[in-house]
């Protein structure tokens, strides 16, 4: 590696006080945060479940005869399980979250995977981090890229916040840019402070030599200085965050929630997470070791939105979980599970739509491994939180994973994108009137005649009617949306062509 290209890629490490030379050149210009369309300020809570989640255990089929065959160790009874439907529920640890589910602030997305999944730790982590194919292998994270095509030139034009935080894990790749790092890497506020500003001495007259050792010194001087800046505005940042009564568990995990609680209620505004949760490689003793996973992620996570929610801030807020792949259907030898692929994503907040999206695992259809089939790409909720979510343009979100990936309706409040464009030309426009009552007109765009399916969706991302249009002659087609016989609330008007599917909420009020 090349030093520059090193340098630059240490902005993370150097922002929780790695020791670099105490000058400071001339201030850069610093704004705050806000995306290129908008002025939306949420939040994204990124939680990695490292290692593998066991996602058959944690979103429990427990009237499916065979997952009780395949595990006849590790299976959990439906007498042990808060029911969340008739058919599927979650592990008893999780407990503390079943308020969440019925109350409308949860959801889960089923079959989370990409095609041809990689059982590497390493390599599937790579691919979720970099929003890559599994043969594809890029050098910058997709958050690395959406981040860069706001702020291009970064750190250069840095913003007074910063772009991004993860705790508890050096892996920085889904952070990275072509140039760069957006990402701070932080443990305790206070000690990063005292560090840095212990060893930080401002020097503006030094002036910068105009030769290949002064671009270098000059990009040392700028990492210390945002070093030094960003230190100071966490530290007030925290100081400046209202007392709680709610007590955060004394894990490891509690104390990231924590943490970003207390940079949320105190006005920062970075608009990325990450947290990381390590040990969900369960190949050993699974079912003690899950458990105890599960519940030190769930009593946080509980006490993270419930405190949020008493201080008006979960409206802001999405928590979304990860992990590189799932587990193996049949448990093993040594009473655990193998790497498998896809499992569920569990999405929390109060402008979710919540429920179950997708269908319970089929284990009819497995792979040749023995694995789960994939029901959905993981770049389709990465996209969704680009364009629903922070209301970006459907082109951002294609630029920054090369391909359209349909959204998925897991967002109740969606922020208004105006038209949908998919790669080959095909756009879904805006629905007027919307709210509506008692129709409204759909608007798409076709660059070819096409075979046109449009569908109503409810809340949960079930087909409540299907319009088999047939073959639709190019250019602008409409289509009206009947209202009479359906309830007031919430749908998604959905329309397909050429294999590609563009929704958008639409909303009846009678």
């Amino acid at each position: 590696m090349k030093r520059r290209d090193f340098l630059k890629s240490s902005l993370a490490i150097t922002a929780v006080g790695a020791h670099i030379p105490n000058m400071l050149f001339g201030i850069p210009k610093r704004r705050s945060f806000r995306w290129s369309s908008n002025d939306s300020d949420r939040i994204v809570v990124l939680v990695k479940l490292n290692g593998g989640n066991d996602g058959l255990n944690t979103i429990v089929p427990f009237q499916e005869t065979q997952y009780y065959q395949q595990r006849p160790t590790l299976a959990l009874t439906a007498d042990e399980t808060p029911q969340l439907t008739d058919t599927a529920a979650m592990h008893p640890a999780m407990t503390p979250l079943l308020p969440f589910y019925e109350e409308q602030k949860m959801s889960i997305i089923q079959g989370v995977g990409y095609p041809n999944g990689n059982l590497s730790h390493f390599r599937s982590s790579d691919v979720w981090d970099t929003g890559s194919n599994e043969d594809e292998y890029l050098s910058t994270g997709w958050l690395g890229r959406l981040l860069e095509l706001e702020y291009p030139g970064f750190p250069d034009n840095s913003p007074e916040y910063p772009l991004s935080i993860q705790y508890n894990s050096a892996n920085l790749l889904e952070f990275k840019t072509s140039e760069s790092n957006t990402v701070l890497y932080l443990y305790d506020p206070d000690t990063m402070y005292a560090v840095i500003t212990g060893n930080y001495v401002a020097d503006q007259d030094n002036e910068t030599p105009d030769t290949y050792g002064g671009d270098e010194l000059e990009f040392l001087r700028e990492m210390d200085f945002m070093s030094f800046g960003y230190s100071e505005v966490i530290n007030q940042t925290v100081q400046n965050a209202p007392n709680t009564v709610l007590q955060y568990p004394e894990t490891n995990i509690g104390q990231q929630f924590a943490l970003t609680a207390r940079l949320i209620a105190g006005g920062l505004a970075t608009p990325f997470y990450r947290l990381y949760q390590h040990g969900y490689d369960t190949h050993i003793e699974q079912q003690s070791r899950h458990t105890q996973l599960l519940d030190e992620l769930s009593s946080s996570l509980a006490v993270f939105l419930s405190e949020m929610e008493a201080l008006g801030l979960l409206d802001r807020i999405l928590v979304v979980t990860t992990s590189e792949f799932g587990r193996r259907v049949n448990e093993n030898g040594a009473n655990g599970t193998d790497h498998g692929t896809s499992a569920p994503t569990l999405i929390f907040g109060s402008q979710v739509n919540a429920g179950i999206f997708g269908n319970d695992p089929d284990f009819d259809q497995l792979d040749g491994n023995g694995n789960l089939q994939m029901q959905f790409d993981y770049r389709q909720i990465y996209s969704t939180l680009i364009t629903h979510w922070f209301g970006l343009a459907e082109s951002t979100a294609q630029n920054v994973f090369g391909d359209y990936f349909a959204p998925i309706p897991f967002i109740d409040q969606a922020l208004s994108t105006g038209s949908q464009i998919s790669p080959d030309g095909f756009a879904l426009h805006p629905a007027y009137p919307n709210p509506f009552n008692p129709t409204t007109t759909l608007s798409y765009t076709l660059p070819i005649k096409e075979y046109v399916i449009i569908r109503l969706l409810d809340p949960r991302g079930r087909t409540l009617k299907t319009h088999r249009l047939g073959r639709q002659n190019p250019g602008r087609n409409t289509f009206r949306i009947d209202g009479r016989n359906l309830a007031s609330g919430s749908y998604f008007a959905q329309v397909e062509s050429g294999g590609t599917a563009l929704s958008q909420k639409i909303t009846l009020l009678k």
